[in-house]
C-alpha cells in the first residue's frame, strides 16, 4: 500500500518476497510501477491498482505480509517548514487508519509500515499513540526503530521510523552493515 514508485515493494522483492499487488494514487507513480510490473521486471505479474486508498479493496484474500508508508507531508520537516506540523488534523495524517484496515481485512502474519521519524514526537506524541492502538487492537505485537539508510549502505542520510508488526513470533532488526556501528565500521 501506498507503494509510490515502488521502491519498497523492490527492496522487499529482492529480499525474497513476490509482490502481488501494489495500491498507489498518484498516476505518475502508478505508471512507474506498471514499467516494474512488466515481464522481464522485479515487479513481474503484480496488479498495480491506481485508487485512492480509501476506496480501494484489495483483490487478493491473503497476503503473508503487508508494506507500506502512508504520506510523510503533515508528520515531516518539510511539511512543517511550509505548513506547521498538521499531523493527524490534516486528512493525510489520518491514512495509516487505511492501512490498519486493510490488515484487519487481509489479517496477514505481517506487515511493516514505514514513516518519517518526527511521527513519534508530533502533536505531542498524540499520533503516535494511536497509531500503536490501530495494530496492536489487531492483534499484532510492534517492534519499531528508527533507521538511517546511510547504516544499511544507501548513499544518503534518510531517517525513517519502521515498525514491524507480528501476529506470532518476535522480530530483531538487522545490525546496520555500514558506518561505525557496523561489525567492520564499513564506509
Amino acid at each position: 500500500m501506498f507503494s509510490g514508485a515502488g521502491g519498497l515493494d523492490i527492496g522487499f522483492h529482492d529480499a525474497g518476497f513476490t509482490i502481488i499487488e501494489c495500491n498507489e494514487l498518484e498516476p505518475r507513480f502508478a505508471a512507474t510501477l506498471n514499467k516494474n510490473a512488466a515481464e522481464g521486471e522485479r515487479l513481474h505479474g503484480a496488479k498495480i491498482v491506481c485508487e485512492d486508498i480509501r476506496k480501494y479493496t484489495p483483490s487478493v484474500s491473503h497476503a503473508d505480509f503487508i508494506i507500506g508508508g502512508p504520506p510523510c507531508q503533515t508528520f515531516s520537516a518539510a511539511g512543517a517548514r511550509a505548513n506547521g506540523v498538521n499531523g493527524t488534523d490534516d486528512d493525510r495524517g489520518n491514512l495509516f487508519l487505511q492501512y490498519a484496515r486493510i490488515i484487519d481485512q487481509i489479517q496477514p502474519a505481517g506487515f511493516l509500515f514505514e514513516n518519517v521519524y518526527r511521527i513519534v514526537g508530533a502533536q505531542s506524541g498524540k499520533p503516535w499513540k494511536q497509531i500503536q492502538a490501530a495494530f496492536r487492537e489487531l492483534g499484532y505485537t510492534l517492534h519499531w526503530r528508527i533507521l538511517d539508510a546511510a547504516d544499511y549502505g544507501v548513499p544518503q542520510f534518510r531517517e525513517r521510523l519502521i515498525i514491524v508488526g507480528l501476529k506470532e513470533g518476535s522480530y530483531r532488526f538487522p545490525y546496520p552493515s555500514h558506518g561505525p556501528d557496523s561489525p567492520d565500521r564499513r564506509d
